[in-house]
This record gives structure tokens, C-alpha cells and sequence, in this order.
């Protein structure tokens, strides 16, 4: 439960409670006072200066103070420490400066925008204190600023928090001040779905994330619940299509054809009972530089499929699938043997075969996955981010990430260059125009597909008031709430 050492999102709903960021991001691109009462960005946004609250201590009694927050990203910077997801929240970071007990300056290698958006859970300030002291019990049972303290872990069962009494520097964002409403808090870990929505319609629980999407209308229709429903930010579900394969799909009118093909609208009814959305970019639409025209670039229409696959040479076999040279137009796509990916897959695989594409589907473990895809053994994978901003495209699009989420393996230098620009300045109208151009080059070079962007689905007891779900739509804010019988 260490928030720099983790990767996991369920690690961090419990611990942003323990460990408080310096800002919160209620929604996509606004930000509010965390642990910082004020900031200033320089123009190249490579240097970050935050004014520190006052007055703010730790759980263990040690007081918050500018030498807490250099200790924690440089923690994170320290191969030692063999940091998670933090270390890419991070970024290009170089150094924290101590201006005084309540001033820090956070200095960046290069201009560095996302950097607000990513001080969420997994940079959530710890206690110098209790690290230095033993890291090993530190991560069993931290020890933060927020409004409540770890108590009990019983693994693969609960997490038990209590309120932490001394707490009074909750954000202005928030509805009240001083201590939380709650005394305790219990995280149950229900791993299904179905068995999370149950325990929820029995009182077992007053909340539960991520529910079994078969039951959202019935819940949404009773009184004595309420159905939480929020788009998120990022990447939605897409298909990145590999332009390096020796296979069809480097024929850019075989991608072309793919994007009229895939029935996205057909998908979500299938794979998620109608409640995600149907994508038109790699960018979801809460995201900031989220382009709408990219709407209007490719609709559902099989038939103009067939026409621009006939168009390219690629003729029909006796047996439906097309070929051409002697060749067979079959798309390799191994996937990660999980049921979404494979209803998915299935999905895809119907409506490219309804124009004459074999998308040949192989499940695999995830080690033999990875293989696969280190060995270039794959023509199209899929990628889901959710992230709180545009900077996202440079993580599956630009060149240097080719052997990580950059799956098209797209090296385009002008689309390098334009993510580098926008990644560097704070100029929300130049970022958006930057992002606009990444979004409609990458879909006019047919390197994506996108699929559906995603809908948290939460629901909760209609006792159970001011909760908030985060920018992502990922984290539920526990600090307001109060249950009201």
C-alpha cells in the first residue's frame, strides 16, 4: 500500500485518503488546493513553485512541511525505491528546490504541462519519518496527512481507515472543514462484479465501483439507490494498427477499409450493455483538446468497406475472405485471455469478416502476450489510458515509445514534434490546436481505430451524500461524506 511503489488504481482509492497530493483535479484541466495552497507555472513550463499549507502534521505527529515533499519525489526518482506508476507521473523531472520551510520548487528537464493533472494518489505526500524509519512497514500500513489513518489490512478481505482527529487543512473545494463526517471507513475487495452489485443491494456495503453493468438500469430505477455515471478522460478502448507488420494490414486501404468496417456501436451493445459511448478519436471526449470534428471522419459503412477493399485489388475468395497476390487478407491479433478483451475481439472479428477480413483472434497468457508483442508478432492490439490529459497521445503515438504503448510502432517525426510542442507550453489555446492536429493526422494515417470511450459506473446507497468522483472518474473523494438515515 505504498503509493510510489504501486501500480494499481484500487491501491491508490484507499491511500489518496491517507496520503493527500499537492493539488486535487476534480475535473479533466481544473485544479484545486491539496497540500499546496497556491502554485505559479513559468511560461516553458519546466518550473512548478507551490506554496505549502501551514500547520498541516502527519499521522505519526511530524509536521508537513517543504522537505516532506522533496523527500517524496525524490524517493520516487530513486531506483531503490523501485517506484511504480509514479514514476511516470513524474515525467522529465529533475530536482526539487527548498525555497524555504513552506515553498518548494519542482524543476522540470523539459517543459512539462501534464505535470498538475499527474500530482494525483501515486504522488500523495508520506512521511519522511516513517519511510526512513522502516520502508517495509510503511508500505503494510502508511502514514500520510489526509483525512484518515490506515488501521487494518486483512488481505484479499478488507481495509479498515479511521478518522484521522486532528485534521483541518481539507481543501476549499470540499463542503466543510475539520475532521471527516465518518469515524471508519472499510474497504471491501470483491473482485466480481456481480457479487459487488449484490452486497450493495443487500446493505452489506453502502458503495461499490465498478458495477455489474446487467444490473445499472434496475439500480438506476430504484429509489434506494443512486446509479453514478461519468465519463472519463484519456484513451478510450481503440485498436492501434501495427504499420511496421509485413502482413495486409500495411496496406494503408486495408486500415482505410477498417475504420468503416467495425460496427462500434454494435460493440457496445455486445461487450458493455450500451453504456460506454461510441469513440471517434484516440482522445475520450471529457478530455481537454478532445477534437468533435473528428466526427464527422469516419462513419460505421460496410459497403464503402467492400468498395475501397475492391478498389485496392483485394477480390473475394470462394470461401468470403479476401485475397490478393495469393495472398489471404488475415489480421493477426493475439490478446491478453481476459473475457472484455475477448468479447471485444469477437466483436471486431464479425464485422470484419462481414467485408471479407480474417481477424484471426489467439488468447493468450499475459507472459506469452508480452512475447508476442516484443517479437513484433502482432498486426493490431488493443490500448485503453484513462489520463487527465492530452498528453496521452504522445504515450501511444509518438516514436521514442515504439517498444512500449506505442503499438502502431507510428514514427512520424512532424506528429513527434507536434506532441513535444504541446507537452511544452501552458497555452491551453496553442495546446488544443497541437492536439487537434495529432488527432486528425493519426486518424487520416489510419493507424487507430477508436472503439468506445469508457463510463464509470458506480452506485451507492441513496443514505450515502457527498461523495464526489474524481476527474478520471476512478476516484471516489470520501472526505464530505455523511450517511444520512
Amino acid at each position: 500500500m505504498d503509493p510510489q511503489v504501486t501500480n494499481f488504481d484500487s491501491t491508490i482509492r484507499v491511500t489518496l485518503n491517507i496520503c493527500e497530493p499537492l493539488v486535487w483535479e476534480p475535473e479533466p484541466g481544473k485544479f484545486v488546493p491539496g497540500l499546496a495552497e497556491s502554485w505559479e507555472i513559468s511560461d516553458d513550463a519546466k518550473t512548478y513553485t507551490f506554496k505549502l499549507k501551514q500547520g498541516v502534521k502527519f499521522h505519526d505527529g511530524t509536521p508537513f512541511n517543504a522537505e516532506a515533499v522533496k523527500f517524496t519525489f525524490d524517493r520516487v526518482m530513486d531506483p531503490a525505491t523501485k517506484a511504480g506508476q509514479s514514476h511516470d507521473q513524474l515525467g522529465p523531472y529533475d530536482h526539487t528546490e527548498i525555497v524555504d520551510d513552506h515553498t518548494v520548487k519542482v524543476v522540470m528537464k523539459q517543459g512539462y504541462a501534464p505535470l498538475l493533472t499527474n500530482l494525483n494518489g501515486y504522488l500523495g505526500i508520506v512521511s519522511p519519518t516513517a519511510v526512513k524509519k522502516d520502508p517495509a512497514a510503511f508500505a503494510r500500513a502508511p502514514i500520510g496527512t489526509g483525512p484518515f489513518m490506515f488501521k487494518e489490512w486483512v488481505p484479499k478481505d478488507h481495509i479498515t481507515l479511521v478518522k484521522n482527529p486532528d485534521y483541518n487543512w481539507g481543501s476549499s473545494f470540499f463542503k466543510h472543514t475539520g475532521p471527516a463526517y465518518l469515524d471508519e471507513v472499510i474497504f471491501k475487495i470483491i473482485p466480481e462484479g456481480s457479487v459487488r452489485t449484490g452486497a450493495l443491494k443487500s446493505g452489506e456495503v453502502q458503495y461499490a465501483d465498478d458495477i455489474d453493468p446487467l444490473e445499472y438500469e434496475a439500480l438506476k430505477s430504484d429509489k434506494q439507490f443512486v446509479a453514478i455515471e461519468k465519463g472519463q478522460p484519456g484513451s478510450g478502448y481503440v485498436l492501434l494498427l501495427n504499420t511496421t507488420s509485413t502482413g495486409p494490414i500495411n496496406d494503408p486501404q486495408v486500415r482505410l477499409a477498417m475504420e468503416y468496417a467495425v460496427d462500434r456501436e454494435g460493440l457496445n451493445k455486445s461487450v458493455f450493455q450500451g453504456l460506454n459511448k461510441v469513440a471517434f478519436s484516440p482522445l475520450m471526449q471529457p478530455t481537454f483538446g478532445y477534437d468533435a470534428s473528428t466526427q464527422q471522419l469516419y462513419q460505421f459503412d460496410p459497403e464503402k468497406a467492400k468498395q475501397i477493399l475492391n478498389a485496392a485489388g483485394w477480390a473475394e475468395g470462394s470461401d468470403g475472405i479476401r485475397e490478393k497476390g495469393g495472398q489471404k487478407l488475415a489480421i493477426n491479433f493475439p490478446i491478453i485471455s481476459r473475457p472484455n478483451d475477448k468479447a471485444m475481439a469477437e466483436s471486431i472479428q464479425a464485422s470484419l469478416r462481414d467485408v471479407g477480413i480474417d481477424f484471426k483472434i489467439t488468447p493468450l497468457e499475459r507472459a506469452a502476450y508480452t512475447e508476442a508483442r516484443k517479437q513484433n508478432k502482432y498486426d493490431a492490439g488493443f490500448m485503453w489510458f484513462s489520463y487527465g490529459d492530452p498528453d496521452v497521445l504522445r504515450t501511444i503515438f509518438h516514436s521514442a515509445n515504439v517498444d512500449a504503448f506505442n503499438r502502431a510502432k507510428y514514427q512520424v517525426p512532424e506528429v513527434d514534434k507536434l506532441l513535444e510542442d504541446a507537452a511544452a507550453t501552458t497555452d491551453a489555446a496553442k495546446r488544443k490546436d497541437l492536439y487537434a492536429q495529432v488527432q486528425q493526422r493519426v486518424l487520416k494515417d489510419v493507424v487507430v481505430v477508436p472503439l468506445v470511450d469508457t463510463v464509470t459506473h458506480n452506485a451507492k446507497r441513496a443514505e450515502v451524500t457527498g461523495d464526489y468522483l474524481d476527474s478520471l472518474a476512478s476516484y471516489v473523494w470520501l472526505y464530505d461524506v455523511q450517511i444520512k438515515k
